[in-house]
């Protein structure tokens, strides 16, 4: 598999936050699985996670957004961030990337897992981005549209 670069606020190379579902088939074929989710609130809406197994890939859908592409999910060494490989990384190694990068401020959360798994979570809200770390390891990036916090929207990518 050819290395595919993460673009923060846009998507992955043909892939673009606010697509529609059918777009996203269209462009990577269809999920190995379809997850639902109802949150708690019910004002919040659907979601749909689709989950590409044989490319480490996951795509959020939220019905609040029309259905269209909201988050993405990586967990393969294959995707570059901003050019790097850090998938796979030291917490430490990482956290000195991000910060050479100069995206925002990073905020640090420990989480467990239904089977214990101890986690972290690195967030940066002003570029819509969570860095999961397992074992002092990064594991996964996830990142989404960026936000306009005054009009409290998304802010979609040129097409």
């Amino acid at each position: 598999m050819e290395k595919k670069n993460v673009k923060l606020g846009t998507g992955l190379d043909g892939i673009r936050f606010g697509m529609t579902r059918q777009e996203m088939k269209m462009q990577i074929g269809e999920p190995s699985e379809v997850e639902e989710f109802t949150p708690e609130d019910e004002e919040d809406g659907k979601s749909e996670a689709w989950h590409y197994d044989e490319l480490e890939l996951s795509a959020t859908f939220d019905e609040l957004d029309d259905w269209r592409l909201t988050s993405l999910a990586v967990s393969s060494p294959e995707y570059l961030f901003e050019g790097i490989d850090l998938i796979g990384l030291s917490q430490e190694e990482v956290l000195q990337q991000v910060e050479l990068m100069e995206l925002g401020e990073l905020e640090l959360d420990s989480v467990a897992d239904e089977n214990e798994v101890e986690q972290e979570v690195g967030s940066i809200a002003e570029v819509s981005l969570n860095l999961w770390f397992e074992e002092g390891l990064l594991t996964e990036i996830q990142w989404g549209p960026f936000w306009d916090e005054d009009e409290e929207a998304y802010i979609w990518p040129e097409k």
